[in-house]
């Protein structure tokens, strides 16, 4: 692994050293999962550690994102705010058509 502070530090001027604060966080594997995240690191080019902060880091934005949404569409449908099954089904075929029509376009 590259050094980044070296190889980038063109101006011969010291860069400031950045101090992350982290917390450590202990997690028993099984056997089969840890090989996979040993695997993944490699392949990354990445400590352990890293390699499961970027795993968790992805995962959480996607779960927070995902409730966050659901949980609107949970206060929309209490307010009453609800579409017939027929006009749900036409919105997602015109978005699927529209979509098509995009790629196909781009190609």
């Amino acid at each position: 692994m590259y050094n980044v502070y070296n190889v980038y530090n063109l101006s011969e001027k010291p860069l400031p050293k950045r101090i992350l604060k982290t917390a450590t966080v202990t997690a028993r594997l099984a056997p089969k999962l840890e090989k996979q995240l040993l695997s993944y690191a490699e392949l990354r080019g990445q400590t352990k550690s890293k390699a499961v902060e970027g795993i968790l880091e992805r995962y959480l934005d996607y779960e927070n994102w995902a409730s966050k949404g659901i949980r609107e569409a949970i206060a929309a449908a209490d307010r009453g705010e609800l579409i017939p099954h027929d006009e749900a089904v036409r919105q997602i075929r015109a978005d699927i058509a529209r979509r098509k029509r995009e790629r196909r376009k781009a190609a």
